[in-house]
């Protein structure tokens, strides 16, 4: 008797287990039904990260990136950037409070650029870039957004470490757009 009870506990627990998490596909299917343009939704790279899933694609509208959040199932979708930058980068960016994460990516079209670095007024991140056969990408991801958003900085960077891009307030002015010509 002991054995079946303990039996069928684990069936009960494994069922719950398999049934809560949501499979990579199942994602991909919500987040197209979010998508303002689905017909055209081309993934250009997708990647488990803490707690979630982010996602790079395009559509007619542009370029885009969304985040998945395990904890409470939902996507949030980035506005769209332009696919082909005059100054050779782009980024956009996610903030839902009902979201754990604040997300930013984007597209780098200038060889030139071989680190992206997202920085806040005490919080910095280097960005990951990927690599794939319809171009390059960056992405990454905070759990917040500090609340003096006034000093939020995005730097695209050579590798010698020159900044090549950049959007932000530098000496008390906004900056956005290439550095060199």
């Amino acid at each position: 008797m002991i054995l079946v009870k303990r039996i069928s506990l684990l069936i009960l627990l494994m069922a719950f287990i398999t049934g809560c998490s949501v499979s990579t596909e199942d994602k991909i299917d919500k987040l197209l039904e979010k998508t303002p343009y689905p017909k055209t939704f081309e993934l250009l790279y997708q990647e488990e990260v803490e707690n979630g899933m982010i996602v790079l694609y395009k559509d007619e509208s542009g370029f885009r990136h969304a985040y998945f959040s395990n904890k409470t199932k939902y996507w949030n979708i980035s506005g769209n950037a332009e696919l082909n930058p005059i100054d050779g980068f782009t980024w956009g960016m996610t903030n839902d409070p009902n979201i754990p994460k604040l997300t930013f990516a984007g597209l780098i079209t200038d060889d030139e650029i071989q680190n992206v670095n997202v920085r806040q007024t005490t919080l910095n991140q280097q960005a990951q870039i990927v690599s794939t056969d319809q171009g390059r990408f960056w992405f990454t991801y905070f759990d917040y957004l500090e609340e003096s958003s006034d000093h939020l900085k995005i730097e695209a960077l050579a590798g010698n470490g020159d900044i090549v891009w950049k959007d932000g307030v530098y000496d008390g002015k906004y900056y956005h757009g290439r550095t060199k010509k």
